[in-house]
This record gives C-alpha cells, structure tokens and sequence, in this order.
C-alpha cells in the first residue's frame, strides 16, 4: 500500500526525502568519541544536533578542526567524509566496515 498524503499535509515520503539530505549518521563508536574529544578540549556539542543539523555538525567539525589535537582532527575529518556520501553509501560503507571487523 503506498504512502497518501494526509489531510493535514503529512506525507511519510516527504518527510523521509526531507531527512535523507539534512541529515547524516556516524557510527556510535565516532560520535561519542568526538563528542568526549570535544568535551576533553573544552567544548560542548550537542548529540541530537549532531545528528539532526548539517550546519551545526559542520560547525562542530570545521571547529574541531582548528583546535590543538590531531588525533580530533583526524576524527574530524573522517566523520567530514559522511557528508560526502548520500544516505544509503553511508549506510553501506558502515556495512562493510562493520563486516571486516
């Protein structure tokens, strides 16, 4: 049965096409380390944020960039590299590296 839209304009399609370009997900593993890495340094971020805005994420990423760490840096710009892909890559690039693990 396909997706309708609703009387009050809800469409589930949409809204999955919406999410898929304005957000992008890392493994737990990366996001929780940046955010600790982050913390370490001083700064805060915001889990959901992360998750949920391109334009902060970018934000916290370009900033941890320009701190004293390279080892952040470095996470920085490995997680820079999920924006990179579309949704479904992203996925499947999280697939085969879990796979060879």
């Amino acid at each position: 049965m396909a997706a309708t839209e609703t009387s009050t304009g809800f469409s589930p399609t949409s809204v999955e096409g919406s999410l898929a370009h304005s957000c992008r997900y890392w493994p737990c593993e990366l996001l929780s380390a940046f955010i600790l890495q982050m913390a370490a340094k001083g700064q805060c971020v915001n889990e959901s944020m992360m998750l949920g805005s391109r334009a902060y994420a970018v934000n916290k990423l370009a900033n941890a960039q320009t701190l004293n760490d390279d080892g952040l840096r470095e996470l920085a710009v490995r997680m820079e590299t999920y924006f990179d892909d579309e949704p479904c890559h992203a996925v499947a690039a999280l697939v085969a590296a879990s796979q060879h693990h």
